[in-house]
């Protein structure tokens, strides 16, 4: 168990100003079985009322519209989370999670993982065994690819980030029939958004982190799951302006004294 202090900012600048600004955020951690929010609060600016509700998959999501014009947008979250991995998420299985998407499919390049993966038994021991595989072959390089690029286009040219690393160890586990889902979240540290996975094993969700190569604990942060990246876009939004943007992001996690 951990107590985990958590900072999340992100800022939008534009080149210029946009007005009638809609935007929907997921970057508000939620309550689960392995996660306990003691405490959450927010800053938007400039001032915009905003309301939260949930998606189809339990994500929260902070909603909101500006109609004057702007040439900034930031989103501050702060908090303190009480973490424990060793409670059990054995929360339902939704069927979605056992098939392929457009950024989670895989024809070629698989097989060595595959064969790997058959030398096991269990589904976590599979799972991990190809994630370690994954870690030893796959180089983290950022600006490699986008947020649009596919399991195979980051399996194909070796590089990528955690989005990456998740969207191929999501299609090989599906391809091996063990139910996964994508995570979006923070860890421990600070530096940017993370992403890994879980699996569906006996019963209960574990969480795989193979970038890190490990088994995911109480160091991690949960903000959303989904069938991959496409279902826990932490800032969406559409503006009226012929300008051009540049975002930053920054996530501080630091443990504190129980």
């Amino acid at each position: 168990m951990r107590k985990l202090k958590f900072h999340y900012e992100m800022q939008l600048k534009f080149s210029g100003d946009v007005i009638r600004h809609s935007f929907a955020l997921r970057c508000l951690p939620k309550e689960t079985c392995t996660q306990h929010i003691l405490q959450l609060a927010y800053t938007i600016s400039p001032h915009a009322a905003v309301s939260t509700g949930s998606d189809a998959f339990g994500n929260t999501i902070c909603s909101g519209f500006l109609e004057q014009p702007h040439d900034y947008f930031s989103f501050t979250v702060d908090g303190v989370a009480l973490t424990n991995s060793e409670n059990i998420d054995s929360g339902s299985l939704q069927h979605l999670f056992c098939y392929p998407t457009a950024q989670t499919t895989l024809t070629q390049g698989a097989a060595p993982y595959l064969a790997l993966a058959q030398e096991m038994h269990d589904p976590l021991q599979k799972a991990l065994a190809m994630s370690s595989k994954l870690y030893r072959s796959f180089t983290y390089k950022p600006n490699t690819t986008t947020t649009q690029t596919t399991a195979q286009q980051a399996l194909d040219q070796g590089t990528g980030v955690c989005q990456d690393y998740t969207h191929i160890m999501l299609a090989l586990c599906r391809l091996c029939h063990i139910p996964a889902r994508y995570v979006a979240g923070f860890m421990t540290g600070e530096g940017a958004t993370h992403a890994w996975l879980e699996i569906f094993a006996g019963g209960q969700w574990l969480g795989i982190d193979p970038t890190n190569n490990r088994i995911v604990d109480d160091q991690y942060i949960k903000l959303s799951e989904g069938r991959d990246a496409a279902d826990c876009i932490i800032d969406k939004g559409v503006f009226f302006g012929n300008v051009s943007q540049s975002q930053s992001v920054l996530v501080r996690v630091t443990q504190e004294k129980l």
